[in-house]
């Protein structure tokens, strides 16, 4: 079957007013040449664009090496949502001052946007209005936890709103965390208290808890095999281990709660069964020095007391298996994988493949390596199988079925990928090599 492709001249704006387009998907092989991210790709080749079409005597300090790149880069992204107009003028008026320190440039950008985009001035002492509003969640980035994103298990939430809802509210927190904490030995500061609270006004009315006296229900494909790994995902049914594996019979006894069957961020969190016995029994009982740590899936590594933690106060909403069974070589007559093979795909490959993309596999497509045929137009039984699907994100989802890429899984689950031009790179669990001018593949794979 022939895959169809975007025209050669089918190009995406990407950088300000006046400059040139740029072809779609020119920048991912920039980006996966050059060793870096595609938003990083993108922002390099919108910058380089600004500078040379927008602001050229700038440009010119940077070729002479009288102005650092990442100063002149910094410049050009805040000039992008000037018009071609303003961005000129701008560069004319700074390059006459002879200088380049911020102040300066702080001082002819404010000059630019009050001439040429006076709505865009904004009196900074007004009060903010209904259009500012709004609530806002981060997360960390998984492996990046430390420094850029805080630490893992631990989010920023951010809101703008009515004045008073959002002092009531903060009153309400107040209280819930004088009444549960004002008993503590060693006084807990202020603001702790009231970031407890907030999980406290999620919680059932009547506090789920763990209890292991219950009976044992089985959970996870009844088809898979033991393990010494188990996994915990919010978004089921509560249920605890099958006892096949040697997990203690138990149950999680729950109350209805808040939440529902409602859609929501789907946290997969994987523990080793050592570990997961601790999720309910003394850590020192079973040999355990302090804290386990949890693998999560969109979230980073946590410890297991703040696992535990979540499944005590929000057990209504956990589910606790064992692993599907990664060796499992399975394969159907259908476009679609059943859900133990989409599991299986996305947990042995943690993010998308395509060379230095970070997106959670969680939130990417499942692609056939080999495109799918189907079976009434001559396509050969088992093309829906582990080894002929791989986690793409959307955009290299798209590229790869119209941009003339391929690529391919080696024997040791690494991926080798082949751009338009013939460069190719090796992806593995480690990072992603370029291998365009080496001999480092070889068809044993």
């Amino acid at each position: 079957m022939t895959r169809p492709c975007f025209p050669p001249t089918v190009r995406q704006p990407i950088s300000g007013d006046g400059t040139p387009d740029v072809a779609l998907f020119a920048v991912e092989e920039l980006a996966a040449s050059a060793g870096i991210s595609r938003s990083a790709g993108f922002a390099l080749v919108a910058d380089a664009l600004d500078l040379v079409h927008r602001l050229p005597q700038l440009w010119a300090k940077v070729e002479a090496l009288e102005v650092p790149g990442w100063n002149a880069r910094r410049v050009a992204l805040l000039t992008r949502k000037l018009s071609y107009a303003a961005a000129r003028w701008f560069d004319e008026h700074l390059a006459a001052t002879g200088l380049t320190g911020w102040p300066t440039i702080e001082k002819w950008l404010a000059m630019a946007i009050a001439k040429f985009h006076p709505e865009l001035v904004k009196d900074p002492s007004a009060a903010k209005g209904k259009a500012d509003w709004g609530v806002w969640l981060h997360h960390p980035q998984a492996g990046q936890e430390e420094g850029a994103g805080g630490i893992a298990g631990t989010s920023e939430l951010q809101a703008v709103g009515d004045s008073l809802d959002l002092t009531r509210f903060l009153d309400l927190l107040n209280c819930r965390g004088r009444s549960r904490c004002g008993t503590s030995e060693t006084p807990t500061p202020v603001d702790q208290r009231r970031a407890k609270a907030i999980g406290r006004l999620t919680d059932d009315t009547e506090q789920p808890t763990l209890d292991y006296t219950g009976n044992a229900t089985s959970a996870g494909d009844s088809s898979s095999t033991d393990s010494t790994d188990g996994a915990a995902a919010a978004g089921g049914e509560p249920v605890l281990g099958n006892p096949g594996i040697g997990v203690k019979p138990g149950r999680l006894a729950t109350t209805p709660g808040p939440f529902g069957r409602r859609r929501g961020l789907r946290v997969m969190a994987h523990v080793n069964l050592a570990d997961l016995f601790a999720l309910g029994l003394d850590p020192h009982e079973l040999g355990l020095d302090g804290d386990g740590i949890a693998s999560t899936d969109r979230l980073g590594q946590i410890l297991t007391t703040q696992l535990r933690d979540w499944i005590t106060r929000h057990g209504s909403l956990a589910t606790i298996t064992p692993v599907v069974d990664l060796n499992r070589t399975d394969a159907v007559d259908r476009h679609d994988p059943p859900e133990w093979m989409d599991t299986l795909v996305r947990l042995r490959d943690p993010h998308c493949v395509y060379p230095n993309c970070e997106r959670s596999s969680w939130d990417a497509d499942l692609d056939h390596i080999d495109p799918y045929l189907p079976p009434g137009e001559g396509g050969p039984p088992g093309q829906t199988r582990p080894e002929n699907l791989a986690p793409l994100c959307r955009r290299h989802h798209l590229m790869k079925t119209h941009g003339r890429w391929r690529y391919r899984r080696a024997r040791d689950g690494t991926y080798i990928w082949t751009s338009q031009h013939g460069r190719t790179w090796l992806v593995t669990p480690r990072g992603t090599h370029d291998t365009t001018n080496t001999s480092d593949i070889s068809e044993t794979r």
